[in-house]
């Protein structure tokens, strides 16, 4: 029994988790570039947003940076 609630609980998040992404493409979002670094892609969505050369962005993580290299950070951005 606690067997099938952790599965059923473990796929209700993933669902729910597929279901937040989906909208936000849908809902007018664009990909504005790539980035080796969170903050750099963070700085960039914020820098943006400030001179309302957009007006609202996030930063999906596609490889995490570590101490020994860049990752991977793609900007989306709503004109």
């Amino acid at each position: 029994m606690k067997k099938r609630l952790v599965a059923l609980t473990a796929s209700a998040v993933a669902i729910a988790t597929l279901g937040l992404a989906a909208p936000a493409h849908a809902g007018g979002y664009v990909r504005q570039g790539v980035y080796n670094w969170g903050d750099q892609c963070l700085g960039i969505g914020y820098y943006g947003l400030q001179n309302h050369t957009w007006s609202a962005y996030y930063c999906e993580t596609q490889t995490p940076s570590s101490p020994s290299g860049p990752g991977s950070y793609i900007l989306y951005v709503v004109y």
